[in-house]
C-alpha cells in the first residue's frame, strides 16, 4: 500500500519511501499489492542471457566457417541488453570491423530483430531514423533465440553487407545451448 502522511515535508518523504519500499518488497515476493482503490497482481518477468561458453562457441564456429571461405571477419556476441559477451577479430580483418561487428550485434539486441530491418527502414524513406543513438544501421546483426526468447545477438563484419547478414543469420540459427 502506498501512503503518505503529512507530518512535515521531510517526514512525509520518509513515510513515502517506507511505503514504497514495502510495496516493492511485496511485489518482489509475488504478492498482491493494493494501489489506491485497485488491487493489482504483480508479475515477475524472468529472462535468460547467452552464456560466455555458448557465445564463445558461436564466435569460434564463425571463425571456422570464415577460414574455410578464406574471409577475414570480426564476430561479436552480445547479451540481450546489447553488452559484449564474446568477440574475435580474425588475422587480416580490418580494424574498423571491430566496432562495426559490435555495433551490429548491439543493434540486433536493442531492436529485437535483424539490424538489416533498420537499414532497410532508413534506405526506404526514413533517413531521420539514422539519428537514433547507439544503433548501427547496417545489416549483419541477428538476434539469438532460445525457446522463442532473445538471449543475445551476433554481429558479423568484414565482407559485403549481404554476406555479413547471411553469416550472422546462419550462426544465430545454429545456436544450441
Amino acid at each position: 500500500m502506498i501512503s503518505l502522511f503529512r507530518i512535515s515535508p521531510a517526514l512525509g518523504a520518509v513515510s513515502l519511501c517506507f511505503s514504497l519500499a514495502a510495496a516493492t518488497n511485496a511485489a518482489a515476493q509475488g504478492q498482491t499489492v493494493q494501489n489506491g482503490d485497485h488491487m493489482t497482481q504483480t508479475q515477475i518477468v524472468t529472462s535468460a542471457d547467452i552464456s560466455v561458453s555458448a557465445a564463445q562457441a558461436l564466435v569460434q564456429k564463425g571463425v571456422d566457417q570464415a577460414l574455410k571461405a578464406q574471409k577475414n571477419l570480426s564476430f561479436a556476441v552480445v547479451d540481450r541488453a546489447g553488452y559484449l559477451v564474446a568477440f574475435a577479430r580474425m588475422d587480416g580483418a580490418a580494424l574498423v570491423t571491430v566496432d562495426v561487428a559490435i555495433g551490429k550485434a548491439h543493434a540486433a539486441a536493442f531492436l529485437k530483430g535483424p539490424s538489416k530491418g533498420f537499414e532497410d527502414m532508413i534506405n526506404s524513406g526514413s533517413p531521420s531514423m539514422a539519428t537514433v543513438p547507439n544503433v548501427l544501421p547496417l545489416q549483419g546483426g541477428m538476434p539469438i533465440l532460445y525457446n522463442g526468447q532473445i538471449v543475445g545477438a551476433i554481429g558479423v563484419s568484414g565482407s559485403s553487407g549481404d554476406d555479413d547478414q547471411a553469416t550472422a543469420a546462419a550462426l544465430a540459427g545454429s545456436f544450441q545451448p
